[in-house]
């Protein structure tokens, strides 16, 4: 759980829940790391599709991932704050 802790700290900035009817979630990652976290991040997504290099998106253990070029992901249809952030750890091992 540290472990964890300890991760997300190196690379998140922010995470909150986004309004709406889902259950997704938006994270902000740190602008120092952000190429880091990305090139982590679509090395162990399935991509689905990418605009013009700007947007990607993407599947993790049936999750949607949308990865931005200027370090905003949004989790699609993630049940719980809990669940983000394993979700999240594990993208970023």
């Amino acid at each position: 759980m540290k472990c964890r802790k300890i991760l997300l700290n190196k690379y998140v900035s922010k995470i909150y829940e986004a309004c709406g009817e889902g259950r997704d979630f938006v994270v902000i990652l740190k602008y120092a790391e952000r190429e880091e976290a990305m090139r982590k991040i679509l090395e162990k997504c399935k991509i689905k599709r990418s605009i013009a290099g700007v947007l990607t998106t993407c599947v993790y253990e049936a999750k949607e991932v949308s990865v931005s070029i200027t370090g905003k992901l949004i989790l699609k249809e993630v049940n719980g704050r809990e669940n983000a952030e394993k979700i999240l750890n594990k993208l970023l091992e």
